[in-house]
């Protein structure tokens, strides 16, 4: 995953694919191979125009100039090195809106008998059954005010959350939540015996201000929470965000808007700083 730390120049936002772009750009042999190479991790163009010898250096620029053209690769510049990502997400939308619904389950049993009668030949790419997962993008926002000092609210809100947030994954094991008072501090419950559930890093820390935090949700979910904290006479202005991106449920999408909404506890938080 690209830092901004690791990003000197980029080429900008791929053009927003459509249908017919990645259809034309996987039309062509040439670039599908790019594109596996790619899907091993990123890639100069140089190490590129190495993979495929058959191609000139010039013809695999073109062909990735396709390929970016259609969203399915992005391209960042570190120095003098152009470094080549796979975009997945054009993929996975041409995917639902064409293999989705003109599958069924009566091909999946063929496909699966042809490939049980002729193994993959050697060098083709393995291809593993794919799980129908919906990919969502939930975002909550809450500003809320509290009479109390940041520095109490910080406090609260990073080394007190067992007294106001009723949510944990130990449920009564969990004896406490710890933040680690730090960039790249682990956050996580501690059930005891070496035992807990990690929450995830410290990203932003610099109290009684702001801190932000990253962690994982389930397999391939991914969440950023961001709190920023200003004084204001007696009171204090919590502004947080919490932003979480991946395959999820209904479920799962309702249970990060309810436990991700700090408004809805915002009487239990006051009831610890406001003392």
């Amino acid at each position: 995953m690209l830092s901004t730390a690791e990003v000197d120049v980029a080429t900008g936002p791929p053009v927003a694919a459509d249908n017919d772009a990645v259809w034309r750009a996987l039309a062509n042999p040439l670039r599908r191979q790019l594109l596996d190479e790619l899907s091993r991790g990123a890639r100069t163009t140089g190490e590129l125009a190495a993979a495929a010898p058959e191609l000139s250096r010039f013809a695999v620029m073109q062909h990735l100039g396709v390929l970016n053209s259609a969203g399915l690769v992005i391209v960042r510049r570190r120095g003098r090195h152009r470094f080549n990502y796979l975009n997945a997400v054009p993929l996975r939308r041409w995917y639902e809106r064409w293999v989705v619904p003109l599958a069924n389950e009566g091909s999946a049993e063929l496909l699966a008998l042809h490939r049980h009668l002729n193994p993959r030949q050697q060098g083709e790419p393995s291809m593993a059954t794919p799980t129908e997962e919906q990919l969502r993008f939930v975002r909550v926002e809450n500003e809320l005010r509290f009479r109390c000092s940041a520095e109490r609210l910080f406090a609260a809100l990073t080394s007190d959350t067992l007294a106001w947030f009723p949510h944990t994954y130990g449920g009564e094991r969990t004896q406490r939540i710890v933040v680690e008072p730090r960039v790249g501090g682990l956050i996580y419950e501690d059930w005891g015996h070496d035992a807990g559930h990690l929450y995830g890093q410290v990203t932003v820390w610099d109290p009684p201000h702001r801190f932000a935090t990253r962690g994982r949700l389930d397999a391939g979910t991914m969440l950023d929470s961001a709190y920023v904290l200003e004084s204001d006479g007696e009171e204090t202005v919590l502004q947080a965000t919490k932003v979480a991106v991946g395959p999820m449920t209904d479920e799962q999408a309702a249970g990060i808007r309810t436990y991700g909404d700090l408004d809805r506890f915002a009487d239990a938080l006051r009831k610890v700083v406001e003392q």
